[in-house]
C-alpha cells in the first residue's frame, strides 16, 4: 500500500476530505481511497475546466470503484480569489502539485485556508547532492533550486536522475517552456530538498507528524496538521 494511502486510511473516517490537484493522471487521485475509507464526503479540486476528457475519465474511475459521494470543483489553489468559493475541509490531500507551482509557500498558505486539521503533502523532491552517469550537482540541505536558472548541464543531471524512475516529459527540465508565472502549471518550477518542503509546511502552520518517501527517495511525502 502507497504511504499516502495508509495515511488517508488512518485519518479520513468520518470526515470531509479533498483532493488538490489530483485530476492529471486519473489513477493517482486520491478521492476514491478516502470514499472507500470512509469518508463523509469527498472532493476533487482541480484547475483543468470541467468537462474535459481527465474529468469525464475521473468519473469513470469513481464509477468503477464503486464511489459516488463526491464533488468535482474547477479551480485554482494558487487563486486568492478561488479560495472564496471553496469550502474548508477536515482532511486535505495534494500531491505532484507544489513543484509546479511558481510560488510554493503561497500554495502551502492557500492549502492551509482549506484545511481544517490535516493535511497530506507530496512532492517530487531531490537530496542535497544528486550524482548520475554525466555528473553531480550539489546544494545544501534545506535549499531548492529555482528551475528556470539552472543551466543545460545542471538539467541534464536532474533528467538522468529522474530518468532512472521512469520519469520521461519534464517541462523546463528536458521540454522548453515560456516560463510564465501567471497561469502554467505544467514547468517543473523547483526543485526541493526535503528539509525545504517541511520547513515550507511548518511556515505555514503546520505541525509535521510522519514523512516518508516513494519513487526510490525522488517523492517527499508529509502528514501534517494545523499547528
Amino acid at each position: 500500500m502507497q504511504q499516502v494511502d495508509k495515511w488517508i486510511e488512518e485519518v479520513v473516517k468520518g470526515k470531509t476530505f479533498a483532493d488538490v490537484g489530483g485530476l492529471w493522471g486519473t489513477v493517482n487521485e486520491k478521492v476514491t481511497v478516502a470514499l472507500k475509507a470512509g469518508a463523509a464526503v469527498a472532493t476533487m479540486i482541480d484547475i483543468t475546466p470541467l468537462g474535459s476528457s481527465l474529468w469525464e475519465r475521473f468519473q469513470d474511475r469513481c464509477a468503477l470503484e464503486g464511489v459516488t459521494n463526491y464533488q468535482c470543483i474547477q479551480g485554482d489553489i494558487n487563486n486568492p480569489d478561488a479560495l472564496e468559493d471553496l469550502r474548508s475541509y477536515d482532511v486535505v490531500c495534494c500531491s505532484g502539485v507544489l513543484y509546479h507551482c511558481p510560488h510554493p509557500l503561497y500554495a502551502v498558505i492557500h492549502l492551509a485556508a482549506v484545511c481544517k486539521r490535516t493535511l497530506i503533502l507530496g512532492s517530487s523532491a531531490i537530496p542535497s547532492t544528486v550524482s548520475t552517469a554525466s555528473g553531480a550537482l550539489v546544494s545544501e540541505p534545506g535549499s531548492a533550486l529555482f528551475v528556470p536558472a539552472l543551466n543545460e548541464t545542471q538539467k541534464g543531471i536532474i533528467d538522468e536522475y529522474f530518468k532512472e524512475v521512469g520519469a520521461q516529459e519534464m517541462v523546463g527540465i528536458n521540454t522548453s517552456c515560456d516560463w510564465s508565472i501567471l497561469d502554467d502549471y505544467a514547468p517543473w518550477w523547483w526543485l526541493f530538498t526535503p528539509e525545504h518542503v517541511a520547513a515550507l509546511l511548518e511556515v505555514a502552520g503546520f505541525r509535521i507528524l510522519e514523512s516518508g518517501s516513494e519513487w526510490e527517495g525522488r517523492t517527499a511525502l508529509y502528514l501534517a496538521e494545523k499547528s
